[in-house]
């Protein structure tokens, strides 16, 4: 048994400038709509804290043919310094835009200025205004709970497996709330099954723009199981084989660098300050690995020698989540915020009457709402997912990109001697990369998702009905009826691809 812990100490040693007006003004106002900004100030970066990770891990022998291993511990990832720093910046008093469109307001500047204390400035900038980046003062950098249990067996005529299972649990992870986006409702949605709310796009202080704050999460999960077998053989062969299935669960992904795309990126139906819990973009489904191997020695003095490797990988695509995409994506729920990548999930009609489709056209083309039914309809009764979630709303990752399967191919020719008891030799070296798609143009075949990461456009919000305001208006513009409207096929990835190479070994 083996005990330890290790302590990380994330201190930032400076407080980005103070807005006054934020903090006297703006903040109280705000707070009267999000009490979790209540402790909130600006011009503070986050505490310093103590992250405790402690450890604990278990080897142990049953007897000479199984072992039991596995363990218990808090991990705690590399500290994103990158999102407070934006608190240095994004702070009301620093960051202004100038914009040389106009020449009337603006001088046309010729010359680039290197120093950062004389750039040219905006004689309409207001101060303060802009974008605001805050951290709960009691926020953690993140951190998992995870444990892992294995067993290895050695089995008969020299075979070698292992079972073993790894759960996390999130601990601290990241979360965030535009807090200027007024919280009334002005409407809920008519006309179907879908009835989420509407805001008014109104901002509760109007000095700034959006004023994001970081907060903490605990809900999320991940397991993983796995199992595999190896055996290595007498006359050069090696052979192993494993299968793993994982599948996590996640509130925020906490992927991006900028804190105003962490909350873009907030999959929703209520608006992005109500993120939709749900499968995580990380959850790996089922995974198949195998790998055989070959040696031939030419010669006892292994100089020269001939290896063969056949690696074969067949997995599950990456998750992906039905959205509701067009350029009037911005008006579906009306919140203040981004105008780009709306991301809220789409609602499942039951039947024809459960969602207002409206012509569209294409060209002098018009293709009627009636044709886009069949299509939509056929579309759903295609996914089972789709199919058996009519009347409801779709779940954040709720389907999975099709099953992709790869195999690769390297060969080593050993060419030496051995020279003062050491071995001098070149080895010559051919990879074949996705050698399925070599043997057959189709095979090999990796697939992404049509839209922005792993959303998919599935309807298109046209915006809302003249006569009845309250009621949306879509599009379906799949034009396919056999469930790949989602999905592109990645051009280099599917490739086969051959490189060659030598080397010179001694040892």
């Amino acid at each position: 048994m083996t005990a330890g812990l290790r302590i990380d100490l994330p201190v930032i040693l400076d407080d980005p400038k103070v807005d006054t007006f934020l903090n006297n003004t703006a903040l109280p106002k705000i707070r009267k709509f999000y009490p979790i900004a209540n402790d909130v100030e600006a011009g503070k970066s986050p505490d310093g804290q103590i992250m405790f990770s402690p450890r604990l891990g278990l080897n142990y022998e049953l007897n000479k043919s199984i072992t039991l291993r596995g363990g218990i511990g808090v991990f705690t990832s590399r500290i994103p310094f990158v999102w407070p720093t934006a608190t240095f910046f994004n702070n009301g008093l620093t960051q202004g835009v100038v914009d040389r469109v106009s020449t009337t307001s603006i001088p046309v500047a010729t010359d680039f200025v290197a120093d950062p204390e004389k750039q040219y400035t905006n004689p309409t900038q207001k101060i303060p205004s802009g974008q605001i980046n805050l951290f709960t003062p009691d926020f953690k950098y993140p951190q998992v709970l995870r444990g892992n249990l294995g067993i290895d067996f050695k089995l008969p005529y020299g075979i070698d497996a292992t079972l073993e299972g790894i759960y996390t649990k999130t601990l601290n992870n990241i979360l965030y709330t535009n807090i200027n986006s007024d919280t009334t409702v002005s409407f809920r949605m008519t006309g179907s099954g879908d009835n989420r709310p509407v805001f008014g796009r109104k901002s509760i202080e109007t000095t700034y723009s959006e004023v994001y704050l970081a907060s903490n999460t605990d809900e999320g999960y991940t397991y993983t199981v796995s199992a595999s077998v190896a055996k290595n053989f007498d006359f050069g062969l090696q052979a192993n084989f494993s299968y793993t299935y994982g599948d996590a669960f996640a509130l925020s992904e906490g992927t991006s660098s900028q804190n105003s795309s962490q909350w873009r990126g907030q999959i929703h139906v209520d608006g992005r300050n109500f993120a939709s819990y749900g499968r995580s973009d990380f959850a790996t489904g089922h995974r198949f690995l195998g790998a055989v191997n070959y040696t031939y020695n030419w010669t006892k003095d292994k100089a020269n020698a001939t290896t063969i490797s056949l690696i074969y990988e067949g997995l599950q695509g990456s998750p992906y989540s039905y959205v509701i995409g067009g350029s009037n994506a911005r008006n579906l729920n009306n919140e203040t915020g981004s105008t780009s990548n709306n991301r809220s999930l789409i609602y499942i009609p039951e039947d024809r009457t459960d969602i207002n489709l409206v012509d569209y056209k294409v060209g002098d083309v018009t293709i009627t709402a009636d044709e886009q039914w069949t299509k939509l309809n056929a579309y759903i009764e295609s996914d089972p997912y789709l199919s058996e979630n009519r009347g409801g709303y779709a779940e954040k990752n709720s389907n999975w990109m099709p099953y992709v399967s790869f195999l690769d191919l390297a060969v080593r020719q050993d060419v030496g001697l051995k020279l003062n008891n050491k071995v001098h030799k070149l080895q010559f070296s051919v990879d074949v990369f996705n050698l399925a798609n070599l043997l057959n143009p189709s095979w090999g075949t990796r697939y992404s998702v049509i839209g922005n990461f792993n959303n998919f456009d599935f309807l298109t919000f046209e915006g809302y009905d003249a006569t009845e305001k309250t009621k949306p208006r879509y599009t379906y513009r799949g034009g396919r009826e056999n469930n790949t409207d989602a999905f592109n096929i990645n051009d280099f990835s599917s490739r086969w691809r051959m490189r060659l190479g030598v080397r010179y070994i001694f040892k």
